[in-house]
């Protein structure tokens, strides 16, 4: 028997989609990293409608066409373009072109057929200006290479650039519907933190009942899903591998500044920051400047959170994986890092406190882990993947309250703490702190 899987949030896309089908003749950029959701997201929005939903395979451009070919005829249900002889994209748009109207056109993976022939780009182009935009029609281009997406479809030197109508970028999930996929949410919390917002690896994770068990099967195993997953995201995108390996495991080390990266990899940082800024482009990793103080300090983070697993504890481990021996050592550390991301997270959706700005602040050695600008309110969170009793409670808000001193703000501080499980979280809240654990966090 096959179970449908369960279609989880994205009610603001399809809405913004259903409006763009509205509103027809219309043009619709798509793009998001691997496995985010798009095909699902095009697949659900094109119920009902009269829709050619080709997605396009990684191949020459002779099988991409026999396969449009084939897509075209049957939803035209008409066989002569499979006689068309040609080896040219702009034929088979226009075929497809002149025999349609009040349809859904959707180009899925369009990336590869880039990949294959650019010209499909001017091609898309004549079609869109010269016939379809003079029809009821609805066009999606998607695509999950970024960087090709970027470049080719949604910069100005594109042959596409001024056509579209409206552009996504289709994002993973936040925590709140990632949690939809678990019957345990503190389960499901910690999976989270692991893999991120990406319906197919949440998916995975609510398989199992132990984080420890997830992580085994999946990342410290050979037959592990994980084992290999990033290979394949970060080849699609990048050349000199190497080098970009390098890179994400000294950040995932905690080398987060760029002389410290480039001293890790042995090069010069001015050779480093090239591949650096690739990888901010493709979303993976974050630049962070402190809040509130010097914006000359800048330090660099891995913002995917399956790939800062995977460079901290697979990656190191692929020699003890072959031999069975890994070990799940530096868990805690990646749970460390993302529930400080988690906290922010909790602040910018829940909503428990008002604020205009939110980061990080550091000043020689002393750091603050959030501080959220209000005004001349300025909110000081220290965030703690522990469990701490009221005397550790204070202990963390007593150093933070010493540090505070240090921050240059003309305004009022309020202070706070977030961490795993708080002990006699109201008694600290009557003393004006500001407290929440996983229970608020969950709630």
């Amino acid at each position: 028997m096959v179970i449908r899987l369960k279609f989880i949030d994205r009610e603001r896309e399809m809405e913004i989609l259903e409006r763009e089908w509205e509103n027809r003749p219309s043009f619709v950029v798509l793009y998001g990293r691997r496995r985010v959701g798009k095909t699902r997201l095009l697949r659900e929005f094109s119920k009902g409608k009269k829709t050619l939903f080709f997605t396009f395979p990684e191949a020459v451009k002779t099988v991409q066409m026999a396969e449009f070919k084939r897509a075209v005829s049957d939803f035209l249900s008409n066989g002569l373009i499979l006689k068309l002889e040609t080896d040219s994209w702009l034929d088979l748009l226009i075929y497809l072109a002149e025999g349609t109207d009040n349809s859904l056109i959707i180009l899925d993976e369009f990336t590869y057929a880039i990949k294959s022939d650019r010209k499909i780009l001017s091609d898309l182009q004549r079609v869109w200006d010269g016939i379809l935009s003079e029809k009821d029609v609805m066009l999606v281009v998607s695509g999950s290479l970024l960087g090709m997406m970027w470049d080719d479809v949604l910069s100005h030197a594109s042959p596409l650039y001024g056509r579209r109508t409206r552009s996504i970028h289709l994002k993973p999930l936040d925590y709140i519907n990632a949690l939809r996929f678990f019957k345990d949410p503190e389960y499901g919390l910690r999976a989270y933190m692991l893999v991120g917002g990406i319906p197919p690896y949440l998916r995975l994770a609510s398989r199992y009942k132990s984080i420890e068990d997830f992580v085994k099967e999946e990342f410290l195993s050979d037959y592990g899903f994980f084992y290999d997953d990033p290979y394949v995201i970060l080849t699609e995108e990048l050349r000199e591998l190497k080098t970009y390996f390098s890179i994400l495991r000294a950040m995932a080390s905690g080398k987060r500044r760029l002389e410290e990266i480039a001293n890790f990899i042995g090069l010069p940082a001015r050779s480093v920051y090239p591949y650096v800024e690739t990888l901010m482009r493709l979303g993976l990793v974050q630049k962070e400047a402190p809040i509130l103080g010097s914006r000359k300090v800048t330090l660099y983070r891995i913002a995917d959170p399956s790939l800062l697993t995977w460079f901290t504890i697979t990656y190191p481990q692929l020699a003890q994986i072959s031999l069975g021996t890994a070990k799940l050592d530096d868990l805690y550390r990646i749970f460390s890092l993302r529930f400080e991301e988690l906290a922010r997270e909790f602040l910018a959706l829940k909503k428990p406190i008002e604020f205009e700005k939110i980061g990080r602040w550091w000043y020689r050695g002393e750091e603050i882990d959030i501080v959220a600008v209000n005004g001349r309110t300025a909110h000081l969170i220290e965030v703690k993947w522990k469990d701490l009793s009221r005397k550790d409670a204070e202990r963390v808000l007593n150093a933070l309250k010493r540090k505070s001193k240090l921050v240059k703000f003309d305004g009022i501080f309020k202070l706070g703490l977030i961490a795993r499980k708080i002990e006699d979280k109201e008694e600290l809240r009557s003393k004006g702190y500001l407290i929440w654990d996983t229970e608020d966090i969950l709630s």
